[in-house]
């Protein structure tokens, strides 16, 4: 059904979770993946006086080593498992519009990213990049939650239950 999957990686344990899950997914479904890495864009007019230029220039040739970092990660996981591979890093401003654009510029069929997880009002502050990608996407999204996420979320919420009946 699906024959090129798009998979994003920020880097994070969770995204290499994901991406040991996204080739499995892969492999099972005899499709390729594309693996994406989103750098910061490096201009400083997008900063403003928030970020000194020389740091800003430290942070964008740091993300060239992210990358291939990253990216080598995904690559070797779909090398040992005989899933075909390329590797993609855009610089963008925003990663959901990164994400959207490369699935559609590459043909993807299938967006295969995690969701970290954040709640209540750190996810309204922040936003989420997979909620602005499932909202702004034309390619269907798989999100990943790890099996463990929602075990910790829910020893959390008991813990909550009990400590408001005490």
């Amino acid at each position: 059904m699906f024959q090129r999957i798009l998979l994003p990686t920020d880097g994070s344990q969770l995204s290499r979770d994901t991406a040991e899950r996204a080739v499995v997914f892969a492999k099972a479904a005899n499709a390729t993946i594309t693996a994406l890495y989103a750098k910061p864009v490096g201009n400083p007019e997008n900063y403003g006086d928030l970020v000194e230029p020389a740091v800003l220039d430290r942070l964008v040739s740091g993300s060239d080593g992210k990358s291939k970092e990253y990216l080598g990660f995904i690559k070797k996981l779909c090398k040992d498992a005989g899933v075909e591979c390329t590797t993609l890093a855009v610089v963008s401003d925003t990663q959901w519009e990164a994400i959207v654009n490369v699935a559609d510029d590459c043909n993807c069929d299938l967006i295969f990213m995690s969701k970290h997880g954040r709640g209540g009002l750190s996810s309204l502050l922040l936003g989420s990049e997979t909620y602005r990608v499932l909202t702004h996407s034309s390619v269907p999204v798989l999100v990943y939650r790890p099996p463990e996420v929602d075990a910790v979320r829910r020893k959390a919420k008991a813990k909550e239950k009990e400590r408001k009946r005490a």
